[in-house]
């Protein structure tokens, strides 16, 4: 080896030292940055290259595992739904009230019960009677405030929502240009490693919002994957867009009809393509997921809980069941017998049941014949009623009488017979000596809007302010949706507090008569109810009864279990994603033992690339004496 050769590969010694000083340093300040990955310096032997003695730099790297990389962004995503589903439902679970707690939705009703026993005990109390109307006007209050705190929780998610979108696309855009920044560098062999870093936290932040996936390209770019597999980033970004809601309501729900739909939806735009990403599932997990099943499932499912308690609990005080009156065609011995019910004081959403057996088999059939005024409700499905063993028949009765006798004899075997005796009457019968059925029962269920003189039950809770009926109606919305928040004491009974006694004109209901009081009572607490499955309590197959009271306390309790084990999931995902990413920092993180014996051993190779120059600059000062 020349002299000139000797100094040209200690010269690429030193440049080679100081940049790996330079780059051991730069680990050991970031140490403690977040998103930094150690980086270490290349290097290749010019001889093993054909490129003379000495070492030639290359690029710095950084030495990540890509699958560990993905398991961290998907085990992110699910992180972050989990802790948006515990964080909702620790609220929903602080509104509803413990289960023990005096100030949950279950007490109010107790409190209500607790109340109208005092007006049993004493109906002839003023005190007494007024107490308990309070106690109503609390709990019709209660559940205003609750629903009106569930919707604006949705509008919270709605919000939430938009915001995480405009995300999405600012750190799909940084992407994007890092990505035509790394395809420049490493093209020009330029190290990439710092970009790459940067580019890692935008898809690490990226896979907090929603589950995606990246695949590598050759040039050093990505290209991002929604979990579902729609392209969001490839050579450039599509754009994502939700039209927002400012306002949202118990109606207000998603629907893949765009013409339906009054919430917002994720629209990924890209070119002339658009795309429901709701619709199509893209969003399975992470914080964009997490509001839509807040929004969309979780707070609605709440909502339908306290609109079937405001619901039942006017219904169960205000309804009456007028039984069906006897009656005959034909003569003997081709007499069909069956009964006549009286239409008048149906409303909307009260229903007619009849009752009849398939002969000789012996098969009961229970069929709910419910008026609706609203064509366009029908067809009603058969989990419009709790009732898991009837059948339901919706029909229009703002026609003529004609068509609704034909509607419904459509909706029956031929066996059973409908007809109109006259006036608002409808008579249901079987088929005479053809014995093919027998019509067993027919009763109507009403809701009265008087307050007396129409049975013991009492209208105390009503629709809205302006005091419309409550009576469960079908029309489209539904009277039940959002009902939770528009309850409310009926104005007369307050003007008048003895109407929770006196229910009879003729004869006189005495003051001192328990008979309304205690029926109410029963009719609280005794007597068994079915409720909707929509509530998340019970099936369609197997729904659950019971009281009032004991559906109160049952959605108290559910909703505190829900909450509890959000927390639980929430915290064991949290464990999962930290154990993943405390392995992912012990990996590719920077470690200041192993970067200072780095340094100690490039300071080493400094010295001693500095030494062999001082040598030769000595050799030559040797030689040009010689000559002189």
């Amino acid at each position: 080896m020349s002299l000139y050769s000797a100094i040209g590969s200690a010269i690429s010694g030193l440049n080679a030292s100081q940049a790996g000083l330079d780059l051991v340093s730069r680990n050991i300040a970031n140490a403690n940055t977040a998103g930094y990955t150690r980086k270490v310096q290349q290097v290749s032997n010019n001889i093993a290259g054909g490129e003379g003695i000495g070492v030639t730099q290359l690029a710095a790297t950084r030495n990540v595992n890509s699958y560990l990389q993905q398991q961290i962004r998907s085990e992110s995503a699910t992180t972050s739904k989990l802790n948006i589903y515990s964080d909702f439902l620790s609220r929903i679970d602080k509104m509803f009230g413990a289960p023990d707690s005096d100030t949950s939705v279950a007490s109010s009703v107790t409190n209500l019960v607790t109340k109208l026993q005092a007006v049993a005990t004493s109906p002839d109390d003023p005190a007494a009677r007024q107490t308990f109307l309070n106690a109503a006007t609390n709990m019709a209050s209660k559940l205003n405030s609750m629903s009106s705190s569930l919707q604006g929780m949705r509008l919270e998610a709605e919000r939430n929502i938009s915001s995480a979108v405009t995300s999405a696309n600012s750190l799909l855009k940084t992407v994007a240009d890092l990505n035509l920044q790394i395809a420049q560098r490493q093209a020009s062999n330029i190290s990439t490693a710092d970009l790459q870093d940067q580019r890692d936290n935008a898809v690490d932040s990226l896979s907090k919002l929603m589950d995606i996936k990246t695949v590598q390209r050759d040039d050093g770019t990505i290209a991002i994957f929604t979990g579902g597999g729609q392209l969001l980033l490839d050579k450039q970004a599509v754009k994502l867009t939700f039209d927002e809601h400012t306002s949202l309501d118990a109606n207000s729900a998603y629907n893949i009809d765009p013409s339906k739909r009054t919430v917002g939806t994720v629209t990924l735009q890209n070119g002339t393509t658009s795309v429901d990403l709701i619709a199509s599932g893209a969003f399975r997990s992470g914080a964009i997921a997490g509001y839509i099943e807040m929004r969309d499932k979780v707070l609605p499912q709440a909502q339908a809980q306290l609109d079937e308690l405001a619901s039942q609990l006017a219904l169960s005080m205000s309804q009456e069941t007028v039984p069906g009156t006897a009656a005959s065609a034909g003569v003997a011995p081709n007499v069909a017998t069956g009964f006549d019910i009286d239409t008048n004081a149906l409303l909307s959403g009260n229903t007619i049941s009849l009752t009849y057996t398939d002969t000789p088999a012996g098969t009961e059939h229970k069929i709910t014949i419910v008026k609706v005024t609203d064509p366009s409700a029908l067809p009603l499905t058969h989990t419009a009623t709790s009732n898991p063993n009837d059948t339901v028949i919706g029909v229009n009765f703002n026609q003529p009488m004609a068509n609704i006798i034909a509607d419904i004899q459509a909706a029956l075997p031929a066996s059973v017979t409908v007809s109109n005796p006259g006036g608002s009457t409808i008579r249901f019968l079987d088929d005479g000596s053809a014995g093919a059925s027998d019509v067993n029962a027919v009763s109507a269920t009403i809701t009265p809007t008087s307050l007396i003189d129409v049975g013991t039950g009492l209208p105390l809770f009503v629709d809205g302010n302006g005091q419309k009926a409550y009576s469960a109606s079908l029309d489209n919305p539904p009277q039940i949706n959002g009902f939770a928040g528009r309850i409310t004491v009926n104005a007369k009974v307050l003007a008048d507090d003895t109407s929770l006694v006196v229910y009879s004109t003729n004869p006189q209901t005495l003051i001192g008569d328990d008979t309304r009081p205690l029926d109410l009572l029963a009719r609280l607490t005794d007597t068994s109810r079915t409720y909707s499955s929509l509530t998340g309590i019970g099936s369609a197959a197997t729904p659950f009864s019971g009281s009032i009271d004991s559906f109160a306390r049952r959605i108290v309790s559910v909703q505190s279990s829900q909450a509890a084990a959000a927390s639980t999931d929430a915290s064991a995902q949290q464990v999962v994603t930290n154990t993943l990413q405390d392995k992912y920092s012990g990996d590719t993180g920077v470690n200041i033992d192993e970067e200072m014996s780095n340094l100690i051993m490039l300071q080493n190779a400094y010295s001693a690339n500095a030494r062999v120059i001082t040598t030769v600059k000595q050799l030559f000062d040797v030689l040009l004496s010689i000559g002189r």
